[in-house]
């Protein structure tokens, strides 16, 4: 699934939480945002920049769903998951023993564990946090390059627990 896509599968309030928390911790990335954003839209940076916060994000994130945002959709999530969930993401790290800096990024992935492991390791993360997290940061993990794991692939599409819609989205963020 491309990173660009789960801007219109999460809720409005993710969108604002993902956005607001970029911009707390990076603010030169927050002004990549809303100058792509103006660009796109046609709109001044100064008149984005002077409209509430919540609405200036839900117009980013017309922008950010594109496939040419891909790569700064990518990173957006990616700074927030490390930045904000990373408790959920070492504890996924441990469970499968995979090493990493104790923030939850890892230097170098190991292959695919065995499907039991990979099971054991999805319900952990799903029982100490909030669904639509485990299932936003599975799937992003299954898409590094050095990933990619079929069983990991197969679990996301057939637990129904880690489907990303909209509609129950918002009921799902505990």
């Amino acid at each position: 699934m491309a990173t660009c896509t789960l801007w219109q599968e999460i809720p409005e309030e993710l969108v604002h939480e993902v956005l607001l928390s970029v911009r707390e911790s990076d603010k030169r990335l927050y002004r990549v945002v809303v100058d792509l954003a103006s660009r796109r839209l046609g709109i001044r940076q100064a008149k984005l920049l002077e409209m509430p916060k919540w609405e200036r994000h839900q117009l980013a994130r017309r922008v950010l769903s594109l496939p040419e945002s891909e790569a700064i959709s990518s990173h957006l999530f990616s700074r927030w998951l490390v930045h904000h969930r990373a408790p959920m993401l070492c504890t996924w790290l441990d469970t499968l023993g995979i090493s990493h800096d104790g923030e939850g990024v890892v230097e170098e992935f190991p292959q695919e564990p065995p499907a039991e492991k990979l099971r054991d390791a999805v319900e952990g993360v799903l029982a100490r946090f909030p669904r639509l997290d485990v299932a936003i940061y599975l799937r992003l993990f299954n898409e590094i390059e050095d990933v990619g794991w079929k069983g990991l692939r197969e679990i996301l599409s057939a637990d129904e627990r880690l489907q990303l819609t909209r509609r129950e989205a918002s009921e799902t963020r505990g």
